[in-house]
């Protein structure tokens, strides 16, 4: 293996973290853009270099890419989208050799009319178009979401009109596969779409995740137009786009064939119940 110096976009988010830890682990020199270093250093460890800078800036893109071979981006859709411009554009002139995206396993032209979607769509564009080599990522729902259903000392289990199964992945094995990727030239080219070992629905694994983890929490069942209700009274931006994001997955299912990318990158292995019983790490904030 050849390590290769790898700039990191998001690499404190609950997707970013693990791939950053799997990369290091493979010997590659890792650099991650990121607002504050002293925070990220906190998260990352001393072994990640980080840079203070914003994705959305280009002096800022080209600065951090200085000496880096590789490229992962893992951002928000307000930022994703803008970012990957700056990136194609300073990976041409420094003759970066690989970029990695960050996709949905939903992203394709029928679901163009969910924003989300759309602007993940717009994104692969800008990547595939440029001409460099790419490895797009398509992952369904991650274990770690799931904490975000508890608030204000509540969790709250929302119950769609017609949930569909999730595989749900845990963000260790999202990682291990992205830093597989570096080791296999295989992979270059292809949208892989990452699925965890085991489908259920949302609701039961939220009642599964509650009962595991959070056994002391007192727990709300909603239906998704009460969700919407309350989301409406309450203001709740979270809420708000997490029930859309429960319509949308009723409308369209999981998708994504996840065969190519277990062969190619290693079947992800972490079940639920597995994750469940992993202590929790406050210092990486994993796993729940």
């Amino acid at each position: 293996m050849n390590p290769r110096r790898i700039l990191v976009l998001g690499a404190t988010g609950i997707l970013g973290q693990p791939v950053v830890q799997a990369l290091v682990s493979q010997g590659h020199p890792v650099r991650a853009l990121v607002r504050s270093s002293q925070r990220a250093s906190q998260l990352l460890g001393n072994s990640v270099e980080c840079v203070e800078g914003n994705a959305l800036a280009p002096m800022d893109v080209h600065r951090a890419l200085s000496g880096c071979h590789a490229v992962h981006v893992n951002l928000t859709q307000q930022a994703e989208l803008d970012a990957m411009q700056n990136v194609v554009q300073v990976a041409a002139e420094r003759g970066i050799e690989r970029v990695s995206y960050v996709s949905a396993t939903t992203a394709c032209e029928e679901n163009r009319w969910f924003e989300v979607v759309d602007i993940k769509m717009r994104t692969e564009e800008v990547l595939v178009s440029s001409g460099i080599r790419y490895v797009i990522f398509c992952p369904t729902w991650v274990m770690e979401t799931l904490q975000n259903f508890v608030h204000g000392g509540r969790g709250t289990v929302i119950i769609g009109r017609n949930p569909p199964k999730l595989h749900f992945v845990a963000a260790a094995d999202f990682g291990r596969m992205v830093a597989a990727s570096y080791l296999d030239e295989r992979a270059v080219g292809k949208r892989l779409f990452i699925h965890g070992p085991e489908g259920v629905t949302l609701p039961n694994a939220l009642e599964r995740f509650y009962a595991a983890c959070h056994p002391q929490l007192s727990v709300i069942r909603m239906k998704l137009w009460q969700a919407r209700l309350l989301a409406r009274i309450t203001r709740r931006v979270g809420l708000t786009y997490v029930t859309k994001l429960i319509d949308y997955f009723d409308r369209v299912g999981e998708l994504g064939d996840p065969t190519e990318a277990n062969s190619l990158l290693g079947t992800p292995s972490i079940t639920l119940d597995e994750w469940f019983a992993t202590p929790r790490l406050l210092r990486h904030g994993l796993p729940h």
